[in-house]
């Protein structure tokens, strides 16, 4: 282990982990742009002496710029024979293909890789060089957009593998530790304009606020790890009146009434994907008569004379294979095939996955999930997970735990589709026969 030069940012990096159980031995990948943020994080990284690797991804956004941060990531981690990772992904294909922005696309591409690369690689913690004023601005977004309590606790240190080291430290910090230390970064164009939201409140509101409130980094700092410890209060709270008064069955939810809980109520609503206002207005509107309902998203909600019942409207899913081909689920398709050309494989998309042939094993079925369900995830040799607390490591929302399928065989589960594969689906290099596996949203 190098000795460090005693530096504010280095200490706090040593905290950090210190607190999240990190040692110099903890396998590390760090997402590197290029950008100062993250060159920064890496340079910590690196004089200190943590086992890192690090994952770029060029969105080829910006042409030869984008060509040019790759190029020069790789070049500094060469020098340094640091395990270097890269992506190349045409970003706007994705944002065409799901309907999505560029951010939430480019967003996407990253953590769904850097998932991958954690898997395959036995990383146990992702890094990202989110600092304060990017938890700052995560604050005030979602103020400005009515997100609750929720959306109030800024950037989380944590989120089940992924850590923010630099969470605590100021955008002025890292510049200085930037210019102190002489370290290089490249500059992302795209950043300088005011294009996207985030970037306006960063150049246009931000230097209001600082100049209003000089000491704004260290009151929004102490305002975050308050509402975090509130929240967390709160949602202890929420937790046992689920326990209590939120009984679900395969027809549905029951939701008793109780005085003084209509939040808790609104909470469980917006979890099965209902927006709050809709919820709200339906919920606390002064006519209660029981047999009113409210349907959104092919789910139906009943004010009955206990409170409230919540029931889904679609069909289950249940589909059996009995040979390869493509199986219409309705707003879905499964497609099952033969791979022909292994040059083609390509592990770029959640939703398509490659497994081994011995895992084909007739029939296959594509199901929800159900109590007790679970798999060995990959890269877990051995080890069995239950579905359900995968959904509470990927923090899922109710809907999204209620539109969760799974893909078996007639033995055990394959595949939580979009999410993870078992790990005896893994394909080695001695397999002669390979499966493509691919789940398209209509």
């Amino acid at each position: 282990m190098r000795k460090p030069v005693v530096q504010p940012l280095h200490f706090t990096v040593q905290q950090f982990f210190k607190e999240h159980g990190v040692s110099e031995q903890t396998r590390l990948l760090a997402g590197v742009s290029g950008g100062m943020d993250s060159m920064v994080l890496l340079n910590i990284l690196f004089e200190i002496g943590y086992n890192v690797s690090v994952g770029h991804v060029n969105f080829n956004l910006r042409g030869e710029e984008s060509d040019a941060d790759a190029a020069f990531v790789k070049n500094w981690c060469e020098q340094r024979n640091i395990p270097f990772f890269i992506l190349n992904k045409i970003t706007k294909t994705v944002e065409a293909e799901l309907r999505i922005n560029t951010q939430t696309a480019a967003r996407k591409i990253r953590y769904d890789w850097w998932d991958r690369l954690a898997i395959k690689h036995k990383f146990e913690f992702v890094c990202t060089a989110h600092h304060l004023d990017d938890s700052i601005e995560t604050m005030l977004i979602n103020l400005f957009r009515g997100s609750g309590i929720k959306g109030l606790r800024g950037i989380p240190k944590k989120r089940t593998h992924y850590i923010r080291p630099l969470l605590e430290c100021s955008k002025k910090s890292i510049e200085a530790y930037a210019q102190t230390f002489e370290v290089p970064y490249r500059t992302d164009s795209s950043n300088l304009t005011d294009a996207y939201h985030r970037n306006r409140i960063r150049h246009q509101l931000m230097p209001i606020l600082q100049e209003l409130y000089p000491g704004l980094h260290t009151s929004m700092n102490k305002t975050i790890a308050r509402v975090n410890a509130e929240w967390s209060a709160l949602d202890s709270g929420y937790r046992d009146w689920v326990l209590k008064h939120a009984q679900t069955t395969n027809e549905g939810t029951r939701i008793e009434h109780q005085e003084g809980t209509p939040a808790f109520t609104l909470r469980l609503l917006e979890m099965h994907g209902f927006p709050w206002h809709l919820a709200s207005d339906f919920v606390l509107s002064k006519a209660q008569d029981t047999g009113q309902f409210l349907e959104y998203n092919d789910q139906r909600l009943s004010r009955t004379e206990f409170g409230f019942f919540l029931e889904d409207l679609r069909e289950p899913v249940f589909i059996q294979m009995n040979q390869p081909g493509i199986f219409d689920g309705g707003t879905f398709e499964l497609s099952v095939s033969v791979v022909e050309d292994r040059g083609a494989i390509a592990f770029d998309d959640p939703k398509t996955v490659y497994i081994n042939s011995t895992m084909i094993k007739w029939p296959m079925t594509l199901r929800q999930v159900q109590a007790g369900d679970a798999f060995q995830p990959f890269g877990m040799v051995g080890k069995h997970k239950k579905i359900q607390d995968l959904m509470v490591d990927l923090k899922m929302e109710l809907f999204e735990k209620k539109r969760l399928l799974l893909l078996e065989n007639s033995e055990h589960i394959i595949w939580v589709v979009g999410t993870r594969l078992d790990e005896r689906a893994r394909i080695n290099e001695g397999d002669y026969s390979i499966y493509k596996l691919q789940f398209i949203e209509k």
